[in-house]
């Protein structure tokens, strides 16, 4: 799952580049901090995975940056409610990181309420629903999802 990680800062950067200062603008620079600190948590976890046997090395995780990140996405939603971006990282970041898979469905939820054309949205709730143990919720978002934009999965 963390290969979805670039492609979803691109995205965001994307986004971010067109965008006139408002609160979609603070939004999303807060989806992109949260972003920004997950990426630092993967990194470190990174380093401790390949010198597990470092103990120096294991303990440069702050145990705070995820705690962070879920802040600045809270920020964001709370910033522009109406931004499925905000949602869609959120529930990202606790589908890559998290272990319990309900909020994430529920981010997922969201996100599509407000695009339902959102198709990583529905493909990243089928991920979560297989976690869950759902598999028919989870192949039916992963069909809408290749419905929506062909070749998602890939």
């Amino acid at each position: 799952m963390r290969s979805f990680v670039p492609f979803m800062l691109l995205s965001l950067f994307v986004v971010l580049a067109g965008c006139s200062s408002s609160a979609k603008t603070k939004s999303e620079e807060e989806v992109s901090v949260g972003d920004d600190k997950l990426s630092q948590v993967d990194e470190m976890q990174n380093v401790e995975a390949s010198t597990d046997d470092d103990y120096s090395k294991m303990t440069q995780v702050d145990p705070h940056l995820k705690q962070e990140a879920m802040a600045a996405y809270d920020k964001a939603i709370q910033d522009d409610p109406k931004n499925p971006e905000a949602y869609y990282a959120r529930g990202f970041a606790v589908l890559s990181h998290g272990e319990n898979m309900f909020p994430a469905v529920e981010d997922f939820n969201r996100a599509i309420e407000l695009n339902p054309k959102y198709a990583r949205a529905y493909l990243m709730r089928g991920r979560a629903y297989e976690a869950l143990g759902d598999t028919d919720k989870a192949k039916a978002d992963h069909a809408k999802a290749v419905e929506l934009e062909p070749g998602i999965d890939n």
